[in-house]
């Protein structure tokens, strides 16, 4: 009679194990039959991210997934370029990484993939600094698709520390400073960020039912829009492009900007011209190259070269007013002289070949040859760069020959030494020459 509450107890201890065994089996079969669920709302809210959270916002989206579908996008004025490259570099498939990449301002966004060869795309960014520039090689290289050949268009104003603030205000801090920590090794305010709040927003049933929302009302309308219903103002153009009436971004990076602003006249050019001699974003207050600004572009410099990447730089001109006029008015703008020789001897130093100049009388190309003060037409850069290939073997065209055999013996201060020596003055090239030596 004594052992019965034993057994009574070891009975209910034996019931007791196996109800919670099977309760949390219970529990596990129902949870597994939720997990598809949970991995559709993951899936789903990763997918569609109307705030941006992974995939990027939708607008810059939008424009990325169309460059990389091989689309020509409208108004390009509108764009926010930094977010439309970085999206299109994350996105880019790796068998698709192009063998070149250009890198630089506006002044280099006319390098088209037909003259550079090859398979190319131009990361210019209108007004780039030194950050940006340095910033838009980190994300290849962060995403392990670096190119085997980088172009870099070098401003003068990436030395001049004096506006760098200003120019710097568009790129992306952050990634600087990671760059500066992990790339180069140097001290910066770097810090990882936490992830883990941005991934709850995976399965917060609220973000879920958001992005079915919009993706219901977008594949009802076939209208793209925004978080909050605008409309995303870029589309695919097709047909003829000489008629635009908007600046458009090419599949290869490139900008074609609108028609009228291309068929400018003599007198609507110069106007703009003058209008940009009184400003010189980037240039005021430069009295000499920024230490600071000089030292991280060579350690930039040897950055790539230790990636295995082939470095090119390419100058692109100014209008011969605007060099005639910083000449004139040389106070402040020192540091613009030091540029051009300073890069020809480091490229020297560093194997590297070097194509064009700021002063457009050392290249040949003829002041009808501008849009305004800043750009030069596409058919300037034809004139000095040789394309990517004949670069790296450091060729000449063949109108860069031409010139230098016609122009530079009795002119060898004026063409060889611009922006070395103290001439501001700029050649004319006889016009039927001209035609026939650009012809050849």
């Amino acid at each position: 009679m004594t052992n019965q509450p034993k057994q009574k107890k070891k009975h209910s201890l034996l019931r007791t194990l196996l109800y919670r065994f099977f309760t949390g089996l219970e529990i596990v079969i129902k949870f597994c039959f939720f997990i598809p669920i949970l991995l559709f709302m993951v899936w789903f809210s990763h997918k569609v991210d109307i705030s941006g959270l992974f995939q990027g916002e939708l607008a810059p989206r939008e424009v990325a997934n169309m460059l990389l579908a091989g689309d020509t996008v409208s108004n390009y004025d509108k764009m926010d370029e930094r977010a439309v490259l970085k999206l299109y570099v994350q996105n880019l498939p790796e068998d698709q990484v192009p063998d070149t990449v250009a890198l630089g301002s506006s002044r280099v966004l006319q390098l088209r993939q037909d003259l550079v060869g090859g398979s190319f795309f131009n990361m210019g960014l209108s007004g780039a600094s030194a950050m940006d520039i340095m910033n838009c090689f980190y994300l290849l290289d962060k995403e392990g698709k670096l190119p085997k050949n980088l172009i870099i268009a070098v401003d003068p104003w990436l030395f001049n520390g004096d506006s760098a603030a200003d120019l710097n205000k568009k790129a992306d801090t952050e990634l600087f400073s990671e760059f500066l920590q992990k790339g180069l090794g140097m001290t910066s305010d770097y810090e990882e960020p936490d992830k883990l709040e941005l991934w709850k927003a995976l399965i917060d049933p609220a973000y879920f039912q958001g992005n079915v929302k919009y993706a219901l009302k977008q594949r009802a309308t076939g209208e793209a829009t925004t978080e909050d219903g605008e409309s995303i103002p870029f589309q695919a153009v097709t047909g003829d492009l000489d008629s635009l009436d908007n600046n458009v971004k090419e599949p290869d990076g490139s900008v074609l900007y609108q028609a009228d602003f291309r068929n400018w006249d003599y007198d609507q050019v110069m106007a703009e011209v003058l209008d940009q001699a009184g400003t010189l974003d980037g240039l005021h207050g430069f009295s000499q190259m920024d230490p600071y600004w000089t030292d991280l572009f060579e350690r930039f410099v040897s950055y790539v070269q230790s990636k295995d990447v082939n470095v090119v730089f390419l100058l692109t001109p100014y209008h011969p007013f605007i060099i005639k006029h910083v000449y004139n008015n040389p106070q402040g703008f020192e540091g613009f002289f030091e540029v051009e020789p300073w890069l020809r001897s480091f490229a020297e130093e560093h194997n590297i070949p070097l194509y064009g100049s700021y002063h457009a009388s050392r290249i040949g190309v003829p002041e009808s040859l501008f849009y305004d003060g800043l750009h030069c037409k596409p058919e300037a850069l034809k004139l000095y760069f040789p394309g990517i290939e004949a670069a790296l073997q450091g060729l000449q065209t063949s109108y860069e020959a031409q010139y230098l055999e016609t122009y530079g013996a009795d002119n060898a201060d004026l063409v060889t030494n611009a922006l070395v020596g103290t001439t501001a003055d700029c050649l004319v090239v006889d016009e039927e020459w001209f035609a026939a030596a650009s012809a050849s």
